[in-house]
């Protein structure tokens, strides 16, 4: 059954991705919007325009073409993805449609998470900083859903990994262990570069250096004190 009125889903990547979802080539799907303010986002003015979303008839036609590309995975991504009231109705639509769902979230909307884990294939969580930073580096203070959020994915059905973005400046040893605590027994953790850009919201971050190799390789080896696997992504 066709959802009611549109989908949330407002653009799509042209190519399917080999990155986004692990051992799947994935069509990559946006939804707009975020209730985050990272400083170092490289999506921020792109996040605060409301957009339409796709009529369902159209998503089905993107569906479509990606099937007859031999890709049957879709990963929902955004700004964030929990914010669209018919989130649920749009995982079940791609399923129908013959795709295994990857949800991207920054764990925000726990109760959300709730109704989805059965729905999806796989997880990405963000864990941006340790919880009682979230305030400050984020903007967001309901520290309490976070670690909500992260209980539910790792005690959910659907397979799962976390990921936080270093930057040299922010993430401390004592940070990482921080969010090593937040995770602990966690099955994957992605750490990913701080990458610079002229457009950042935070002037201050637009002329950091990108995260150097050998610090991921540090906050990897603290990481790994606290979780099953740690993977480096974009070093």
């Amino acid at each position: 059954m066709t959802p009611t009125g549109r989908s949330p889903i407002y653009g799509v990547l042209s190519n399917a991705s080999m990155v986004d979802f692990p051992d799947r080539m994935t069509a990559v799907m946006f939804t707009t919007g975020c209730n985050f303010q990272c400083g170092f986002c490289h999506n921020f003015s792109q996040l605060q325009k409301v957009r339409d979303g796709f009529s369902w008839e159209k998503l089905a036609g993107v569906c479509e073409k990606f099937t007859k590309k031999w890709v049957n995975a879709a990963t929902i991504t955004g700004g964030e993805p929990t914010l669209a009231a018919n989130l649920p109705e749009t995982i079940d639509f791609l399923a129908e449609h013959g795709f295994a769902v990857k949800l991207d979230t920054n764990g925000s909307l726990p109760r959300v998470v709730e109704k989805v884990l059965d729905r999806v294939a796989y997880i990405a969580m963000d864990v941006k900083c340790v919880l009682d930073t979230y305030p400050d580096f984020v903007k967001f203070s309901d520290t309490k859903a976070i670690a909500e959020s992260i209980r539910m994915v790792m005690a959910g059905t659907a397979d799962y990994q976390f990921r936080t973005t270093v930057l040299e400046s922010f993430h401390t040893d004592e940070q990482i262990h921080g969010i090593g605590e937040a995770v602990r027994g966690a099955k994957l953790h992605v750490l990913q570069p701080f990458l610079p850009r002229e457009d950042l919201p935070d002037p201050e971050l637009r002329t950091e250096l990108r995260t150097r190799p050998d610090r991921l390789q540090e906050v990897a080896e603290i990481m790994r004190e606290y979780v099953e696997e740690v993977v480096i992504r974009g070093d």
